[in-house]
Parts: structure tokens; C-alpha cells; sequence
């Protein structure tokens, strides 16, 4: 499969501001996309060839962090796909541009540092989640255990 660009609106901006994300599928669950915290990776990704891998991981330090009106995952989806930043979101009429421009002034962007620290963060969530279903897929055995051995005791009369 080949990876295009896609795109949905943003609720939270009345559907003037549009999010735009890179999938094989067509599918945003199957995606990559570029917002305030960084590279956003959902479910599977995108099928990417190795020069357009090398520009995802490449991005953030070239370009710096998100911003709607000069970072936005338009150009990062467009420079994934062929190597040019290209948002005609910023180059749209008066009122998409205010909305961009009033929008970049309220969202929350994190630094790259920033990003660095939320991938830990998640790397460590991750962690603890797996550890986390390792033990209690550990206790569901060992209580089945314990019942197992119940019943093997009971029907022999030792209980």
C-alpha cells in the first residue's frame, strides 16, 4: 500500500480548521499526523517508504515545534509525502487565516524538549501497562491454580 494524505475537520474550530494526516488505509485510527505534541502515531501508522521515515523522525528538530499558522500538519504531512512543506489552510481567505492565527494564540504546543519528555512519559505508561497485565495474568493463573488444587483435593476426599 502506498501512503496518501489525508484530512477531517476540527470540531473545536467550527470545521474552518482542518487536520491533516498521513494513512495507507484511509483511516485516522491507522495514521500519522503532526499536532501540539509532537509526531501523533494512531493504531498501525502508515505504510512509509525509508526516505519518507527518515523525514518523520527528521521534523521536529528541522522544523521546530506545532503551530497552526507556521508548523502545522498540513506541511508536515505534505513534506512526509514529497519532501516540500506546502498549508493551503494559511493561504486560504481572511477569516481561515484570523481563525488559524486567534487558534495558534490558545492551543497549548509542547517544545521539543517537551516532546521528548511526553514520549518518555508514554514509553514509561507503556511499560507499567504491560508489567501491569503481566501480574494479573499471573494472579488469574495462580488463582486458577488454587481452585484447580481445590477440587482436585475435594474429589479425591482429602477435604
Amino acid at each position: 500500500m502506498t501512503v496518501s494524505i489525508y484530512s477531517m475537520k476540527i470540531e473545536v474550530t467550527a470545521g474552518i480548521a482542518r487536520h491533516y494526516f498521513l494513512s495507507s488505509d484511509g483511516t485516522f485510527t491507522n495514521s500519522i499526523g503532526w499536532g501540539p505534541n509532537g509526531i501523533e502515531i494512531k493504531g498501525k501508522g502508515a505504510d512509509l517508504t525509508p526516505e519518507q521515515e527518515q523525514r518523520v523522525r527528521d521534523y521536529p528538530q528541522q522544523f521546530g515545534p506545532y503551530s497552526i499558522s507556521t508548523n502545522n500538519c498540513e506541511m508536515f504531512a505534505w513534506y512526509v509525502v514529497t519532501g516540500k512543506r506546502f498549508s493551503g489552510q494559511t493561504q486560504e481567505p481572511i477569516p481561515t487565516a484570523i481563525s488559524a492565527h486567534v487558534i495558534s494564540k490558545v492551543q497549548p504546543v509542547s517544545s521539543l524538549r517537551g516532546m521528548e519528555f511526553l514520549q518518555m512519559e508514554q514509553a514509561i505508561v507503556d511499560r507499567f501497562n504491560t508489567d501491569l497485565n503481566i501480574a494479573q495474568h499471573e494472579k488469574r493463573r495462580q488463582d486458577q491454580a488454587e481452585r484447580d488444587e481445590f477440587w482436585r483435593k475435594r474429589d479425591a476426599g482429602l477435604i
